[in-house]
């Protein structure tokens, strides 16, 4: 059996930029570096807002000189459809939200045999591919390898899936793909990360936001603090035992400190893991950390940005 997992799911988002000045218009809104504006590119990036807070993440892919898809896993077509009407001024652009057909992720050493066994070929690192009504690009979902197949139609997914199950795909719970998720330490935004955070409080820098692209909505501030500051908070791995909450919850220390928030929670064997935002000079590995009902141990630092001293 060819080791990859499927898993079928809704994208949050699916907008469609078009018109003469899209390209440079959604250059100076995204985080990340669109350029060169070449069909058959794809880049994943943030939205963010003035003040450099995550409004919404996307993937964005280039379909010509003047047509650009942008697709998340979770952050609302609406959300990222309103801040970017709020910005066009004089610019021949526009935004369309379409229907948010079905996908399917593709997870795991064997996903690149099972695209080939297919007949689909290989995207490039910051590539897509495309085929007749599907798109493949390389997605954030774990360790392993993985590509999210989007189609045009819930008529293609079906019968992609179909495929892949007859290759030996198995295709898994948003339960499995979060503990995936978390494995690899790849925020989920808006829920994690969101509008009142900065990027490199997830450790998004380099990684997400370009320093080098030049000014785009929100660069001055993510810059000053990348360069000259330190974030203050930092996402956190953690672990509990017993009911998992359903819902983000404040954190305290044995001084009855408020550490942070509790935005995430998955179950797993024996228990539950979830992501925390917490104030660094609060937060030790091993720590025990209390919410209204329970306790939380302070497990790791989700994310570690390598790129950066210190």
């Amino acid at each position: 059996m060819t080791l990859a997992y499927g898993y079928q799911y809704r994208p949050a988002a699916h907008l469609l930029a078009t018109g003469e000045d899209a390209a440079e218009f959604l250059q100076s809104q995204f985080s990340n570096d669109l350029k060169p504006f070449e069909s058959g590119r794809c880049t994943y990036g943030l939205w963010l807002d003035v003040k450099g807070k995550v409004i919404a993440d996307s993937f964005v892919l280039c379909e010509g000189d003047e047509q650009f898809r942008i697709l998340s896993y979770h952050s609302s077509e609406t959300v990222i459809a309103e801040k970017l009407e709020r910005h066009i001024i004089a610019d021949d652009v526009e935004i369309e939200c379409l229907a948010q057909g079905p996908a399917i992720a593709l997870v795991g050493n064997g996903a690149e045999a099972v695209l080939r066994s297919l007949e689909m070929q290989i995207p490039g690192v910051g590539a897509f591919t495309k085929m007749e009504g599907l798109r493949v690009y390389s997605g954030r979902r774990s360790l392993e390898p993985s590509f999210e197949l989007w189609a045009v139609s819930g008529e293609t997914t079906e019968r992609l899936r179909e495929q892949l199950t007859q290759t030996g795909v198995d295709f898994i719970s948003r339960r499995q793909i979060e503990r995936m998720r978390l494995a690899a330490g790849i925020p989920s935004i808006p829920q994690e990360l969101g509008p009142s955070d900065l990027p490199g409080e997830g450790a998004l820098v380099n990684d997400c936001v370009s320093l080098t692209k030049g000014c785009y909505l929100g660069q001055e501030v993510v810059s000053r603090m990348y360069n000259v500051g330190r974030a203050q908070r930092a996402l956190f791995l953690m672990s509990g035992s017993g009911e998992m909450p359903q819902n983000s919850v404040v954190l305290y220390n044995d001084n009855d400190r408020q550490v942070g928030e509790l935005r995430s929670a998955v179950q797993t064997d024996g228990g539950w893991q979830g992501v925390a935002l917490l104030k660094t000079r609060y937060a030790e590995v091993g720590d025990l950390l209390t919410y209204d009902s329970g306790s939380v141990e302070i497990l790791s630092l989700f994310r570690f940005d390598q790129n950066k001293d210190g």
